[in-house]
C-alpha cells in the first residue's frame, strides 16, 4: 500500500472513536522495516489528525503510536524524522498525550534528535523539530515533571543555545519561543539549579537578537526600494525582539520564583572557599546587567523606528520585575532609569495608547512600573530629606490609586495641574501624582517641560489648595516648594512670583 492509498483510506475512514482498526493498521506500518511504509504511515496519521483530531487523537494515543513515532526520531532518514515531528506536534494538541506520560518517556528522543538535526543542512527539519519541542515545553502539565534528570535538562539547554544562535532567522525565532517555554520552574532540574547554563542560554539569545537588530540597521535601501520593504523589515525585527524579551521575562519570573526556595539559592556542591558563580544571587545580578547593557539599548533603538504596545508591555514588566529580583540595587537602578528619561517615556506611552479603556494591560504595567520607580526614588531622595514611613505610606496610596488614571500628554497635564476651579478628591489625587512625576523627572535632569510652565502650574496648584482650604501630603508639599525654588532661580520674574505665592500660602 503506497502513501497515496493510505492517505485516501484515512480520509474515508468512518469508524467509531473506539474502533481500533485504523490505529492498529498504522501501528503495524510504523513497525515495519520498510522506510517507505513508515513515512507513508506518518503521512496518513497526519492526514487523519488534520481531518478529525478529536475523533482519532485519543485512539492513536491509546494505541501507543507516539511511542513508535518517538523511536523514529533516531532514524537517519530526514523525511521520516520530519514526518514524525509533524505527527507528534499534532498529537501534542491532545491532553491525553501528556497525561499518559508519552512526553516524559519521549523527551530524550526529541532532544537527541534535535542535537543531530541541527548538524544537518535542513532548515525545515530544524524548524519542525523546534516547533514540536516548543509545544511539549508549553503544554506539559506542571504537575508532571518533564526532565527527570539534570543531565537531560542540561542537554535540552545546550540544544536551545545552539538553535538560538542559528544564522537562519526562522530557526532562531522558533528556538527563542522554545527557550521562553523552557524557562519554567517545573522544567528546571532539582537543586542545584544550573544557573550558569541558564545564563549562557540567555546570553546566546540576546546576542542573536542584537546581531539581527544591527543587521537591520546597517541595511540600506537600494535604488527605488519601496517603503513597504522597510516596514516589513521593521515588523520582522520587532517580532523577533518581542519573542526575545518574552524569553528574558520568563527568566526574570524564574528568578523571582526561586527566591522563596532556600534550596535553589545556593549550589550545595560548591566548596565553601570557592567563588560562588552558580547561585541565584549571581544569576539575578546577571539579569540586571544584561537588561541594562542589552535589552534597554535594543528597545530604545527599536523605538526610534516604531512603537509596539505589546513589546513595551513586556519590556516594562521586565524592568518592574528587576526591582524585586535585585532589591539591593533598586534605588540605584531607579535613578539611572529616571536620568534616562523613563518617566517621560512611560507617560508618553500612557498618553498615546492608554486613554479610555484601550490597552488596559499596558496601562497597568506602566502604572506599576512608575509606582515602584517613584517609591524607590522618594526613598533615596537627591535634593530633599528622606521621608518618614508615614509619608511613604501616604504617597504609596495616592500613587497606587492615581497613576492608572493618568493618560494625558505633558501640556494637558500641566493645564490640569493649573486648574483653579473646584477640584474633587479623585482629581486632586491625580494632581498629586502628576506633580510628583514632574518633580522626580526634574530632579533627575529630565526637563521635558519648560521651567516657566512648570513654575506657573505648581503655583496655581498651591493657590488652588489654599482656595479650598486643603493641605497636601507632606511629600507633595516638599516637591512643590522644591520645584518653585529651583525654577525661580532661572528667572527674576519667577522669583517675585514665588515670593508672592509663599506669602499667600503661609
Amino acid at each position: 500500500m503506497n502513501k497515496v492509498t493510505l492517505g485516501e483510506s484515512a480520509n474515508n475512514f468512518e469508524g467509531s472513536p473506539g474502533d481500533p482498526s485504523l490505529p492498529l493498521v498504522l501501528k503495524k506500518l510504523l513497525l515495519s522495516r520498510d522506510e517507505t511504509l513508515q513515512v507513508a504511515s506518518a503521512h496518513c496519521i497526519t492526514a487523519v489528525l488534520v481531518h478529525s483530531p478529536e475523533k482519532y487523537a485519543p485512539a492513536f494515543i491509546h494505541a501507543d503510536i507516539p511511542e513508535f513515532l518517538f523511536e523514529h526520531l533516531s532514524s537517519s532518514s530526514e523525511v521520516l524524522v520530519w514526518s514524525s515531528y509533524n505527527c507528534l506536534t499534532l498529537l501534542a494538541e491532545e491532553p491525553l498525550f501528556f497525561s499518559k506520560c508519552h512526553t516524559v518517556y519521549g523527551i530524550e528522543a526529541v532532544v537527541r534528535s534535535l542535537q543531530a538535526s541541527l548538524k544537518m543542512n535542513n532548515t525545515e527539519l530544524h524548524k519542525q523539530g523546534l516547533l514540536l519541542f516548543t509545544e511539549i515545553l508549553t503544554r506539559q502539565p506542571e504537575e508532571i515533571k518533564l526532565f527527570t534528570s539534570s543531565a537531560m535538562c542540561r542537554d535540552a539547554g545546550c540544544v536551545l543555545q545552539e538553535a538560538v544562535s542559528s544564522p537562519v532567522l526562522e530557526v532562531a525565532a522558533e528556538a527563542v519561543k522554545a527557550t521562553s517555554a523552557f524557562l519554567r520552574k517545573d522544567h528546571q532540574s532539582a537543586p542545584p539549579v544550573r544557573y550558569g547554563d541558564l545564563q549562557a542560554l540567555l546570553e546566546a539569545m540576546l546576542n542573536r537578537c542584537a546581531e539581527f537588530s544591527q543587521t537591520c540597521l546597517n541595511r540600506r535601501p537600494l535604488g527605488h526600494t519601496s517603503s513597504r520593504d522597510s516596514e516589513k523589515a521593521i515588523l520582522q525585527k520587532g517580532k523577533f525582539l518581542l519573542s526575545t524579551l518574552e524569553g528574558f521575562r520568563s527568566a526574570c519570573r524564574l528568578a523571582i520564583e526561586f527566591q522563596s526556595e532556600p534550596s535553589a539559592q545556593e549550589n550545595p556542591f560548591t566548596a565553601p572557599s570557592a567563588e560562588k558563580k552558580d547561585t541565584l544571587e549571581a544569576f539575578s545580578e546577571f539579569l540586571l546587567s544584561a537588561c541594562d547593557s542589552m535589552c534597554i539599548p535594543m528597545v530604545m533603538r527599536h523605538l526610534e523606528q516604531t512603537t509596539q504596545p505589546a513589546l513595551m508591555e513586556v519590556f516594562l514588566s521586565i524592568l518592574h520585575s528587576l526591582f524585586v529580583i535585585v532589591p539591593d540595587m533598586k534605588e540605584k537602578f531607579s535613578k539611572k532609569l529616571a536620568a534616562s528619561s523613563f518617566i517621560r517615556l512611560t507617560l508618553e506611552l500612557k498618553a498615546r495608547f492608554c486613554s479610555g479603556l484601550s490597552h488596559s494591560a499596558l496601562n497597568q504595567v506602566c502604572s506599576s512600573f512608575l509606582y515602584c520607580m517613584c517609591l524607590n526614588l522618594l526613598s533615596a531622595p537627591e535634593k530633599t530629606g528622606p521621608p518618614s514611613k508615614e509619608e511613604l505610606a501616604t504617597v504609596s496610596e495616592l500613587l497606587q490609586h492615581g497613576l492608572p488614571q493618568i493618560s494625558s500628554r505633558s501640556p494637558e497635564s500641566l493645564a490640569f495641574l493649573s486648574d483653579r476651579q473646584y477640584i474633587d478628591g479623585a482629581a486632586r489625587q491625580r494632581q498629586h501624582c502628576i506633580l510628583l512625576l514632574f518633580y522626580l523627572a526634574y530632579v533627575h535632569e529630565d526637563r521635558f517641560v519648560s521651567e516657566a510652565d512648570l513654575f506657573e502650574a505648581v503655583q496655581s496648584f498651591l493657590l488652588s489648595l489654599q482656595d479650598q482650604g486643603e493641605c497636601p501630603p507632606l511629600a507633595v508639599f516638599k516637591a512643590s516648594i522644591y520645584v518653585l525654588a529651583v525654577c525661580q532661580n532661572k528667572d527674576s520674574v519667577l522669583h517675585e512670583q514665588l515670593h508672592s505665592s509663599l506669602v499667600s500660602i503661609s
